[in-house]
């Protein structure tokens, strides 16, 4: 059995100079980072204690979350920050900072995925600079979804009952019994085509399937590039999925976008892998199609979360359920704090940054 060993960081060594930017009066002043994190979340991305208070010649911290919106502002003002390092926790940037020019607040250096909820659109249209995590995130979101399609053909939920009630019989049967299924050769359907869906095609290709995709807004050259046949709409792509992956971003028009009407016209027997949001699929009609016995779904989002065993797919033969944790995983975690860090660092230094959210992506997140 193998383990995982955590590379040691570097840390920045303590500066004596640093670059300032201009004040609303013309003259310089320090560049200031504001850590607005959680207990629960330094633990989770700094474990080893490498949060990077000493990096700025001048930080605080604070857990803003706790803070009413008055105090939240009145942190802002006082301390007046050039950089932000934010998490799930930090609440809205408040509009009056966000889309102020004249703001000395200039990055916010986010640890982890959207910052829709967080950050006013106003920031980025006045020149503010946003970052996530980056490309981290896209391949172990879809290794949960490449996973969830493998255990759900191979009717993994099924596998502990079988050999309680068929431990006497030769093995092979059990093939039979369980009626496993194959990736190899499929005619794949992705709906979305983020960072998530294009790992997930690289992560298909060796199963020598036939991959078609769509989502809107998405250039069909940047699919095409990858080896992966462009449709026009979902009513194209939808009848033409033996396994549908859902990847897409929630935005208003994608919500419900998965209609049961296009989920009827899935072939017999298709398998619908959800790791985006719940919300995108008509949810109801998915489950009535299961428990028809038409589908199989492998889902790790739901429209309301979490699930419970009243979850009416609960005790499905034909659905395979995972608790939303298409995510980092709890041996990468610290790779996100690290990633963050070294981000501040080049920031601070005017390099160029990694993982940076335009304004078109910043558009299309949930």
């Amino acid at each position: 059995m193998t383990t995982s060993t955590k590379t040691t960081l570097q840390h920045a060594e303590p500066k004596t100079e640093f670059e300032t930017w201009p004040s609303r009066n013309g003259s310089t002043q320090t560049q200031r980072l504001l850590i607005c994190l959680i207990d629960g979340e330094i633990q989770k991305f700094f474990p080893d204690g490498d949060l990077p208070v000493d990096l700025y010649p001048a930080t605080k911290q604070v857990e803003a979350c706790k803070l009413d919106p008055s105090e939240w502002l009145k942190i802002l003002k006082d301390f007046q920050p050039t950089v932000i390092l934010t998490c799930w926790s930090t609440p809205v940037i408040p509009e009056e900072i966000a889309s102020d020019p004249e703001s000395s607040l200039k990055y916010i250096c986010h640890i982890t995925g959207t910052v829709r909820r967080m950050v006013p659109r106003s920031f980025f249209e006045r020149g503010g600079v946003v970052t996530n995590w980056g490309p981290l995130a896209g391949g172990q979101v879809a290794e949960q979804a490449l996973l969830l399609a493998l255990a759900s053909l191979r009717n993994i939920g099924q596998w502990r009952q079988q050999i309680a009630d068929k431990h006497h019989v030769p093995y092979w049967d059990f093939v039979d019994s369980l009626r496993t299924r194959t990736l190899f050769g499929r005619r794949i359907g992705i709906h979305g085509f983020g960072q998530i869906a294009q790992a997930l095609v690289k992560l298909l290709k060796p199963f020598q399937v036939k991959i078609s995709a769509y989502s809107e807004g998405v250039p069909p050259s940047l699919m095409e590039s990858l080896g992966v046949k462009p449709c026009q709409s979902l009513e194209e792509l939808v009848p033409q999925s033996e396994v549908f992956f859902e990847c897409e971003a929630l935005n208003p028009s994608s919500e419900r976008s998965v209609t049961r009407e296009l989920l009827s016209r899935l072939p017999d027997q298709a398998l619908v892998v959800n790791i985006a949001r719940g919300i995108i699929l008509d949810e109801a009609a998915l489950i009535a199609e299961v428990q028809s016995g038409r589908l199989h779904a492998a889902l790790d989002v739901f429209t309301q979360e979490p699930i419970s065993p009243e979850y009416p797919l609960w005790h499905q033969e034909k659905a395979l359920l995972s608790p939303h944790i298409g995510a980092p995983t709890s041996d990468s975690q610290w790779t996100y704090g690290a990633f963050a860090t070294a981000n501040l660092r080049r920031f601070l230094n005017g390099e160029t940054l990694d993982g940076i959210v335009s304004l078109a992506s910043y558009d299309r997140s949930t």
